[in-house]
């Protein structure tokens, strides 16, 4: 039997330099919503601003979630396509805005501020976990497409965003 190639090898060379720009308008549009958020919130003190940074990635990142679920439908079910390389970096670049927020949360609740309900904390956790488990899954799959292991890690991400900003 022939050796499967290493699934994240070559992935960002496989990424053409329109999806690359593409790429990079996201990464820029992310900073720019965390810059306006704190500009917007320069009336309060650092923590402050860290904590209006947190809370308004986390409402950012459920409406993500839901954009990326639908995508994930569309390319899956509907047009029955494989994960392209645009798709799997712009799953790495949200996981790593969720694990920014996360630190964030970490940093909050070590200063003394508290989310509204204690299991705002696991819900956090569940957000950082959720999409690399699916990641994963995809990525060492032997069948083709893998499409589903996206569909429902951004479903459960919108699901635990969901009640994370209810609880928070």
């Amino acid at each position: 039997m022939k050796p499967r190639p290493d699934p994240l090898q070559g992935w960002v060379k496989a990424l053409r330099q329109r999806e690359r720009r593409t790429l990079a308008a996201l990464a820029t549009a992310i900073l720019l919503f965390c810059a306006l958020v704190l500009v917007g919130n320069s009336s309060l003190n650092p923590l402050n601003q860290l904590r209006a940074l947190h809370d308004q990635l986390g409402r950012a990142g459920l409406v993500i979630a839901l954009l990326m679920t639908a995508q994930a439908l569309r390319v899956g079910i509907l047009r029955k396509n494989d994960v392209t390389a645009l798709f799997r970096a712009a799953t790495f670049l949200i996981f790593g805005s969720m694990l920014l927020q996360a630190l964030m949360g970490l940093l909050l609740y070590a200063e003394g501020l508290r989310p509204a309900q204690d299991v705002h904390i696991i819900y956090g956790m569940a957000t950082v976990l959720a999409l690399p488990f699916f990641m994963f899954v995809e990525m060492t799959a032997r069948k083709r497409p893998a499409m589903g292991s996206y569909i429902w890690g951004f479903g459960l991400l919108a699901g635990i965003a969901l009640r994370s900003i209810l609880t928070g």
